[in-house]
């Protein structure tokens, strides 16, 4: 893709789901700033990137099918508005309005991260920051520290302070003193928060060094992950290699006719022929017996296409058994080597093609466990950071992917408190708890958890039962009982 020519623009094209594309942060964020009016200058102007890697990420958006250039016709403010750009103020784009008649953001790639319709929120603020907010704000779950300061991973300390003090300044809640906000109150405080997090984080060696253990404990899963769910297109090669393998071998097994026995030339001598095959292979007939009947024609070509699927469902068993003996010999080559994970996928494979094979399917089952327990062991390193720095949706979320692989009380009981702490989902909480209750009937920590989420939900008399029951296990702990009193004056 050129750069753009004389009035050219690049433009978003409609129905593009960013979330879908494969393109990293800096494509993403500069996909965001495509709106059909601003030119690659301004882009690189807005997002603070280099022009040349501003023109390499639109050239892979266009590749992609969520860019295209389109010739853009100059356009000016009605004349009867007033401008509300402060004089002396060069613009490189028209000012539009906050509410148009179709937003200019409706059909952006962009609004898939929120509805634009936030945009339209009667704020003290203007367009252009009420973007930033929403962009920065709903990108919090997914981008990396580095990624919300725009840094390297490389870059050094002083760098990684410059640039938060360089873009904190637009987050900073002090800056927005006595301005009316709206929603967009709590959505600064959250970046502000997460911006100095990640400055804090970056800024001195031993945090940074446990968060990027962090980050490549994500990657690894992420690659354990694929490599584990990922083969549904294998096994469609597979299907369709053993269908290539049975026609081949199928038309391979019919030998040339005999020398000693020429072909007829003849048609209906050839019918006579195969009648007379076909008649031999019958019973012989009863002495004194009429002849046998002429064999018909239909009878002939039904025998045929019978045995013509006979072979080939014989080639078909053929090819696929050679299949399944190819994964199970690649099963235990990873195995090793000890790559679960590869020799549970092969013996999916091998299971899928041979499903009625009780023994390939217990030791399937058993390599199927141990990856399980591989990625459970992964993300139980990601888990406990998270918990630690009180990331309380995502510790819950990757405790409960633990449970998946190595399910235990105390796992449940993570994912239960985690959820409790971050004021998510009460029912699921409850849900957990009562699960590592089951499994640890004795153990007091689920039950406490879940006296907990019994009172954040506001049910009462469930969360006295407990804390009763409680008390009854550990009788000398004096905050149970300040819990009981509570409870039963009403307090809480």
């Amino acid at each position: 893709m050129p750069p753009s020519e004389e009035g050219q623009l690049p433009c978003p094209v409609a129905g593009v789901d960013m979330r879908s594309l494969p393109i990293g942060p800096e494509e993403a964020f500069v996909l965001t700033r495509v709106d059909g009016r601003s030119s690659e200058a301004d882009i690189a102007a807005a997002t603070g990137l280099d022009p040349g890697r501003v023109l390499q990420s639109l050239r892979r958006l266009v590749e992609l099918g969520a860019v295209r250039y389109d010739k853009v016709a100059p356009s000016s403010p009605p004349k009867h508005e007033r401008s509300s750009v402060p004089p002396g103020v060069r613009i490189s784009h028209p000012v539009i309005e906050t509410k148009p008649v179709q937003h200019p953001d409706a059909e952006h790639p962009a609004a898939a991260l929120y509805d634009p319709a936030e945009l339209d929120e009667d704020v003290d603020l203007d367009l252009p920051r009420r973007r930033k907010v929403l962009d920065y704000f709903y990108r919090l779950d997914t981008a990396t520290h580095y990624e919300l300061l725009e840094v390297s991973t490389q870059s050094e300390k002083k760098e990684i302070k410059d640039a938060y003090f360089k873009i904190v300044g637009v987050f900073h809640p002090d800056k927005y003193y006595g301005k009316n906000l709206g929603t967009f109150k709590t959505k600064l405080e959250r970046v502000f928060q997460r911006l100095t997090e990640a400055q804090e984080v970056l800024s001195r060696k031993a945090t940074r060094d446990e968060y990027d253990a962090y980050l490549e404990s994500q990657k690894r899963t992420k690659r354990l992950e694929q490599a584990f769910r990922g083969q549904s297109t294998e096994l469609e090669a597979v299907r369709r290699r053993i269908e290539q393998e049975a026609r081949i071998s199928d038309r391979a097994s019919h030998a040339p006719p005999s020398q000693s026995t020429p072909p007829a030339s003849d048609p209906e001598e050839r019918r006579r022929s195969l009648a007379r095959k076909l008649r031999g292979s019958l019973a012989p007939p009863a002495r004194n017996s009429a002849p046998p009947p002429e064999v018909s024609r239909a009878a002939i070509q039904e025998h045929v296409a019978d045995e013509l699927k006979r072979r080939y469902e014989s080639r078909l068993s053929q090819a696929r058994e050679s299949q399944v003996k190819k994964y199970i010999e690649a099963a235990d080559a990873s195995m090793a080597t000890r790559d679960v994970i590869s020799a549970a996928n092969a013996l999916r494979i091998a299971v899928t093609l041979a499903p009625d094979d009780a023994a390939l399917k217990a030791r399937f089952d058993d390599a199927q466990e141990k990856a399980s327990a591989l990625l459970a062991d992964t993300y139980l390193e990601q888990a406990k950071y998270e918990e630690t720095n009180k990331h309380w949706a995502e510790a819950a979320a990757t405790y409960e992917k633990v449970s998946r692989g190595k399910p235990s009380a105390n796992v449940f009981d993570k994912v239960a408190s985690c959820l409790y702490e971050g004021n998510g989902d009460l029912r699921k909480a409850g849900d957990m708890a009562r699960k590592a209750v089951a499994l640890a009937p004795k153990s007091v920590e689920p039950r406490l958890t879940l006296a907990k989420i019994y009172v954040k939900a506001g049910m009462k008399e469930s969360a006295l039962a407990e804390f009763e029951r409680i008390s009854q296990m550990a009788p000398g702990d004096d905050t149970v009982k300040d819990w009981i009193k509570r409870l039963k004056r009403g307090e809480v």
